[in-house]
């Protein structure tokens, strides 16, 4: 997802937004549960509302909404079985306008379960699933904990923060931070408006972000990491023995580096073309108007 493209949602989820508010007088409008199987997929599509995912011994899908009195008026609920396992819907009765909405999602699913999360203005919490978890919120933050599956988290206008994670993770968002401790897998994450903050093992890295800094602790061999801000810092730790071919430069900030020695192209830019130990995969960082530091652990 590019830059573009993601400030473009953004605007739409804000425009959104400004018409949920949370309130006090939620209560219980919805409840069902379905039998299912390990292994099957749940789905969410929701006007508006956010969802709370976690996991049970049961084979079933357990459903609760709780929402206000404009929420009982103008929203129509469902979950239903299906070939592939369980869907739940929110959709709006009329076109009327939705000034006062709010909207509480609360799904259990079986350990071993995929899920797929839509909705155009709430926030989402993911936690120990097993299986593939792709979550996309026009207008909230995403929190996914515990993990074991692919994950991919796109957000116009929160934060995304992942902790313990085995598996690949695709993470953007247009307006937040992004935050992944514990990874195990490759990582591409992007972020239009905030800082990006990775703690992990034994992947590939790919992180942008326009206005932040980025910070890297890894452990593990390389598999390739790719970092550049515009705005911002560039800070990684990684293994005395990390193998790489370094190509690491700003135009406008210092270096500072211990695997090898930083080169001046004027009084202002810096760089290192270089190997790290015995050279191997791409190990590059970019930085317009900041510094870069890389420390050995």
């Amino acid at each position: 997802m590019n830059i573009l493209t993601i400030l473009i949602t953004a605007i739409a989820a804000l425009t959104l937004s400004s018409k949920i508010i949370l309130a006090d007088d939620a209560r219980l409008l919805f409840e069902k549960t379905i039998a299912t199987e390990p292994g099957k997929e749940l789905i969410t599509s929701l006007i508006a509302g956010g969802i709370t995912v976690s996991t049970w011994s049961q084979n079933e899908v357990n459903v609760k909404v709780y929402g206000n009195d404009e929420a009982e008026e103008k929203i129509i609920f469902t979950a239903d079985a299906t070939e592939g396992g369980v869907k739940v819907e929110g959709k709006q009765k009329e076109s009327k306008s939705m000034k006062d909405l709010s909207i509480r999602v609360e799904i259990i699913v079986p350990k071993n379960y995929n899920v797929k999360l839509y909705s155009s203005g709430g926030s989402f919490k993911i936690e120990g699933v097993n299986g593939k978890v792709e979550a996309n919120s026009s207008g909230g933050s995403i929190s996914i904990d515990n993990t074991s599956g692919n994950l991919e988290a796109y957000t116009a206008g929160g934060n995304i923060s992942i902790e313990t994670s085995n598996g690949d993770i695709k993470a953007s968002t247009s307006g937040g931070k992004i935050s992944i401790n514990g990874f195990a897998g490759n990582v591409d994450a992007s972020t239009a408006g905030g800082d990006i903050n990775l703690v992990g093992q034994n992947g590939k890295i790919e992180a942008s972000t326009a206005g932040g800094n980025i910070r890297l602790d890894y452990s593990g061999k390389n598999s390739g990491i790719d970092m550049s801000t515009l705005g911002g810092n560039i800070t990684a730790s990684l293994p005395d023995n990390f193998d790489a071919d370094a190509d690491i430069g700003t135009l406008a900030g210092k270096i500072t580096c211990d695997f090898a020695k930083v080169e001046y192209k004027n009084k202002v830019a810096s760089y290192i073309r270089a190997k790290f130990n015995n050279g191997g995969e791409t190990f590059k960082c970019t930085t317009s108007a900041g510094n870069i530091i890389v420390t050995r652990k």
